[in-house]
């Protein structure tokens, strides 16, 4: 994986706590994990492209420490 994996996991801290966000920073860190999933489409394991992708953050957080998210809607 590469570097941008922790700014992933930056990018989720934020969104999946948004009171304790800045001012603007939570729109402006939506903003950029789209772009970094627009940017490392290849790069990234499908599964957690998925997640990213349909805006399942926290199923992405759940699976990016190990865990096993709960089957969606989506079944994914």
């Amino acid at each position: 994986m590469g570097m941008f994996m922790e700014e992933i996991k930056s990018c989720l801290q934020v969104i999946t706590n948004p009171k304790d966000a800045k001012p603007g920073e939570f729109k402006q860190t939506l903003a950029r994990l789209d772009e970094i999933v627009r940017e490392q489409k290849q790069s990234l394991n499908p599964r957690l492209r998925h997640f990213l992708e349909n805006r399942s953050y926290q199923k992405a957080v759940v699976w990016l420490a190990g865990e096993t998210p709960e089957k969606g809607s989506c079944g994914g």
